[in-house]
């Protein structure tokens, strides 16, 4: 009974999803007007700015199937100058001891293999750790000609990196230990706002799954718009590892209500016979 139940239910739930009278569109106001109710021109306005908050290109303003490809971009970016940084200081190939040794190596390659840019570096490098093995050659010689992206830290607010909270290492618990003038030990919390200059009133938030502090610190300093090759390993490490990622899951919810709305004004103007003049 109970899984009949459920699925009269569930049931119940798509019909009411995928009733054209229930498809609302959410005014400045806060107001929520039916699709229905709404004129030709109205629904043509709504639309364009549905799709704009997908596929805008402004880079003040930027869309969130933009801004995704942006993330991929970098996470691409990142992963490159971590593995040139991974042949030259710890791989230790005597032939590979500068950016210049590794284009002469891949030009060399490409030559003898008859190899393309689009293929994977791991065409010519062999062990490779798993998270290297989709970098292209051309992705490589960007990195050694130092032709990477800059980073907005506009993507990585304040309040997001603060939202991840914070998890220190036992290292960073002693590393953070001090004592005031009563010998009584210090909220680590407050030594962290202290020593990385932010505001009292904001409160650190303590998360099994947060930010240790030397990632916590690398995010907060880093410049506003920084060259990928300038920034310590630490930070291109967070970044790949954790920060864009969950920035790209964060957009999966936005990517998916502005598509499910813009279907919606579709479906309407369709029912109408209406159409929306679509480029």
């Amino acid at each position: 009974m109970s899984t009949e139940f459920g699925s009269i239910l569930q049931q119940a739930i798509e019909n009411k999803s995928n009733d054209i009278n229930s498809f609302t569109w959410r005014l400045q106001n806060g107001k929520d007007v039916k699709l229905m109710d709404c004129t030709r021109e109205e629904l043509k306005k709504f639309w364009k700015h549905s799709n704009e908050m997908l596929y805008n290109t402004n880079r003040y303003n930027p869309g969130k199937i933009t801004i995704r490809e942006n993330i991929n971009r970098i996470y691409n970016d990142c992963n490159a100058e971590l593995f040139v940084r991974y042949l030259l200081t710890e791989c230790e190939v005597d032939a590979l001891k500068t950016r210049k040794d590794i284009l002469d190596y891949i030009n060399q390659r490409k030559s003898a293999d008859n190899l393309s840019l689009s293929d994977s570096i791991a065409t010519i490098f062999t062990g490779l750790p798993a998270i290297y093995e989709k970098i292209t050659l051309a992705k490589l010689m960007d990195a050694c000609f130092d032709k990477l992206e800059i980073i907005n830290k506009k993507m990585i607010s304040d309040k997001f990196i603060l939202a991840q909270g914070i998890w220190l290492t036992d290292a960073e618990k002693e590393e953070l230990t001090e004592y005031d003038s009563n010998g009584k030990m210090r909220n680590r919390m407050d030594v962290i706002k202290e020593r990385l200059i932010i505001n009292p009133e904001i409160k650190l938030r303590i998360c099994p799954t947060g930010l240790s502090y030397s990632e916590f610190r690398a995010l907060r300093q880093m410049p506003n718009l920084p060259k990928i090759v300038d920034l310590p390993s630490v930070t291109l490490k967070t970044l790949r590892d954790k920060i864009l990622l969950l920035l790209n899951n964060d957009l999966d919810y936005h990517i998916h209500k502005w598509e499910t709305i813009k279907n919606n004004i579709q479906r309407v103007a369709e029912y109408k016979n209406w159409s929306l003049d679509i480029n």
